[in-house]
């Protein structure tokens, strides 16, 4: 048997046997290539060593990367976990959505505020205004004053739950309207206080403000449109554009100009977005909304017919008795509060039975025949019936004005129209 030297270790071994596995942990791929220009002829242990010594190294990569990976994730639970209270998400990502809005007064191109020429809206408004300015035409002017300052706040969202303390376990007051203007009383980390309608305090989450009330600042504009439709969409673009933002009945927004059938205008955050003609009506800056009559009114609130039930709420999304008669009063020239025993102190007092009634007249009820409790609501629309948002049955409906139940409960008749 013919010995041979290694040439680097100074150690024979036997031409042939096989290399103890220790050799090839100590081995690296640079000292398997120096063995085999050595003279070491084992070309196929050579090859596995480098093999191994690349796989070992490729394994490390890949822990490392994943590693990096882990620490990324956890990175970014932590900060979804604090744009809670840095209103990161309210803030930020309504810009990035809004990022390709129209940001100037060029030329409008479409005949429809959305995918498929807009949204389906309503037959119109019989108090909708004049075409405005023209394809792309500014409407920007400068008035004398504005009532906001450095305590004023818009609403960015839909709509903005109310509560009676700064805690979501408590009572939902009301709820703000999306573009709606508050005035801070106080602020926290996580909440706003505010006088809601000059009458209560309340709570809203800094999460769905936003401090910059540019666009409903009245010295840049000189007309608003005042949304008559249960909802309506804003959209990025005249035409093909993403939804921005859902508003709700009485969502008021200021007109930046107005293109064919379709209105830009101004959004939280300086943004624009574009809205279709139909189931709204347009106003000059500072113009009160005109009274309209009974019937007008009695048609708004049937608008929220098949609307879920929601405790304090005034929009699409959830209704009660004393939302429906704020929101379709306030779009047809009468403002009343937001709370029933504010609503029960205003309108004229109407005596006698139903028979007495008119279309329009507004039925409150405690909640039970004892109380003097007022907890409840209902719009008569004639016929012997009313609408009303149903609690028990979670949604607003027609009722008989001759049911026991709620004849019991009748406190007092107001009309406002």
């Amino acid at each position: 048997m013919k010995v041979v030297g290694s040439g680097k270790r100074g150690s024979p071994h036997l031409t042939g046997a096989k290399r103890p596995r220790a050799a090839f942990r100590r081995d690296s791929v640079h000292d398997s290539i120096l063995s085999c220009h050595a003279g070491d002829g084992t070309v196929v242990n050579t090859i596995f060593a480098a093999l191994r010594a690349f796989a070992l190294r490729a394994f490390a990569l890949r822990a490392a990367t994943l590693a990096l990976m882990v620490v990324c994730v956890l990175a970014c639970s932590f900060l979804f976990a604090s744009c809670e209270s840095f209103d990161i998400l309210d803030t930020i990502l309504p810009r990035i959505a809004g990022a390709g809005a129209t940001t100037g007064n060029g030329a409008g191109t479409g005949a429809g505020a959305g995918t498929g020429a807009g949204v389906a809206g309503g037959a119109g408004d019989s108090r909708q205004g004049g075409g405005g300015r023209g394809a792309g035409g500014a409407m920007m002017q400068f008035s004398e004053k504005t009532p906001y300052d450095n305590n004023t706040a818009i609403v960015v969202n839909t709509t903005a739950d109310v509560y009676a303390q700064a805690d979501r376990t408590s009572v939902r007051l009301t709820q703000l309207q999306f573009n709606e203007a508050i005035q801070i009383i106080e602020r926290t980390e996580l909440w706003i206080k505010l006088m809601v309608d000059g009458r209560n305090e309340g709570w809203v989450r800094t999460r769905g403000i936003d401090g910059d009330w540019t666009c409903v600042d009245e010295r840049r504009y000189t007309e608003r449109i005042v949304v008559t439709d249960r909802e309506k969409q804003v959209y990025s673009h005249p035409r093909n554009g993403i939804v921005i933002r859902d508003v709700g009945m009485g969502t008021e927004l200021f007109v930046v100009s107005k293109s064919d059938n379709v209105y830009q205008v101004a959004l939280p955050g300086n943004l624009t977005g574009w809205i279709s003609e139909n189931g709204v009506f347009q106003l000059n800056t500072g113009e009160a909304i005109k009274k309209t009559t009974a019937d007008i009114f009695t048609q708004s609130c049937q608008k929220f017919r098949g609307t879920s039930y929601l405790r304090g709420g005034l929009s699409f999304h959830g209704i009660d008795g004393a939302g429906m008669l704020y929101i379709a009063a306030k779009i047809n020239g009468v403002t009343l509060p937001r709370d029933f025993d504010g609503q029960f102190a205003e309108g004229e007092t109407v005596y006698g039975s139903f028979e007495s009634f008119n279309v329009g007249d507004v039925l409150f009820f405690s909640p039970n025949g004892q109380s003097s409790e007022i907890t409840d609501l209902g719009v008569y629309v004639g016929e012997g019936q009313f609408i009303h948002a149903n609690q028990h049955i979670g949604k607003v409906q027609f009722e008989d004005v001759n049911d026991p139940y709620f004849q019991q409960r009748i406190i007092g008749v107001k009309r406002y129209f």
